[in-house]
């Protein structure tokens, strides 16, 4: 018996070894990529062009299309977990729910189409603040979750 709860722990403590040892990789992956993108933009040393109106608008359409597919997954996702929720009453499915409704509320204020409606595009302020506090919320209910 004794036996057998060291193995169990071993095995424990073996994959959080492995697991941490991706997500360093992860990480430093993500990192990586992000210098490359970094690098490969077109915005470096386009201040005084004429066509950097045209670049920024076209890079705004995309962030708009990628705020509204978020928006509509998360929609998806409300659903589908706010209906495990009534049928299970996990505390585990609410918290992934909080964290899917977070999300959704990123999405909706991260569209630059919003920002226009409400005439403060390209000001920073509240808005520039939200997106990121909405994300931030989505992870510390995740972090909550996942460590019950």
């Amino acid at each position: 018996m004794k036996n057998e709860k060291a193995e169990k722990k071993e095995k424990r403590n073996n994959y959080s070894f492995k697991a941490a040892g991706f997500t360093l990789v992860i990480v430093a992956f993500c990192i990586g990529i992000f210098f490359l993108a970094n690098m490969l933009t077109p915005f470096q040393g386009l201040e005084d062009r004429e066509d950097l109106r045209e670049i920024m608008a076209s890079y705004m359409y995309i962030d708009m299309a990628l705020s509204t597919i978020m928006l509509i997954i998360s929609i998806f996702l409300i659903f589908v977990y706010l209906k495990d929720y009534l049928e299970l009453r996990s505390s585990f499915t609410l918290g992934v729910l909080l964290a899917v409704i977070s999300f959704m509320l990123f999405a909706i204020s991260a569209n630059p189409l919003l920002h226009m409606l409400f005439g403060v595009f390209g000001r920073p302020g509240l808005f520039s603040i939200i997106p990121p506090l909405f994300a931030t919320v989505s992870l510390a209910i995740l972090a909550w979750v996942s460590s019950r």
